[in-house]
């Protein structure tokens, strides 16, 4: 029985959510005004985005799968929502998670111009890792990426936040009209190193009291 009940668990928490397949890796935030939803180890996690340039809109711009699809990411935010910026302001864009997430996914559409960079300057990111980068819906550019900033020239592609997240606050700060952005969670996220150990040391330390427990069990019936 506790074998059944342990395969159970583990079955609902990689559940895929419903408007995803179960072949996708990130579930992008849906999104409906300014509040949105998306789904990590089984959990909705509530999202909501203090303010936008330009708003938002529900057009998939995501064209060109070099851009947006890899082995990480296997799919694109399509029509769940992308916002855009005008950049050159000193606004601090804020997105706030209802519950701590791990390695939020960014989705880029046509930061920069050729010859213009723009960028995404995260407060409260130390860490970003260039997923995918290629041909997208203006062409094809470049993404680069310094600390906790993400700047284009003419740039498409798939950004990861390292770190556990409850809120995220960036600015725009090189002028440029029209960017967009979507956010996305990994359906799974993977805890890490030290997470593993506490489990693994807390599912010996149960063990050991089942184990226990059936002893003294079996010296009582004796």
């Amino acid at each position: 029985m506790k074998k059944l009940i342990g395969s159970g668990l583990l079955a609902a928490a990689v559940v895929a959510p419903l408007h995803v397949s179960a072949a996708d890796t990130v579930d992008w935030v849906n999104w409906t005004g300014l509040a949105g939803t998306a789904v990590q180890n089984g959990n909705t996690v509530d999202v909501t985005f203090s303010d936008t340039s330009l708003g938002l809109t529900h057009a998939d711009y995501y064209t060109g799968e070099a851009a947006y699809i890899s082995s990480e990411v296997t799919n694109g935010p399509g029509t769940d929502g992308m916002f855009s910026f005008v950049g050159g302001t000193n606004v601090v864009h804020h997105l706030h998670f209802s519950e701590a997430v791990l390695n939020p996914y960014l989705a880029i559409v046509s930061l920069g111009r050729d010859s213009s960079p723009a960028s995404f300057a995260f407060s409260n990111v130390a860490s970003i890792t260039l997923v995918s980068e290629g041909d997208g819906y203006f062409g094809d550019g470049e993404l680069s990426i310094s600390g906790g900033t993400v700047t284009g020239l003419e740039g498409h592609g798939v950004v990861r936040l390292n770190g556990s997240f409850t809120d995220l606050y960036f600015t725009t700060p090189q002028n440029e009209y029209w960017y967009g952005a979507s956010i996305g969670i990994p359906v799974v996220a993977v805890p890490e190193p030290s997470t593993w150990g506490m489990l693994a040391v807390g599912g010996a330390m149960l063990g050991m009291l089942g184990r226990r427990r059936k002893n003294d069990k079996l010296e009582q019936s004796a």
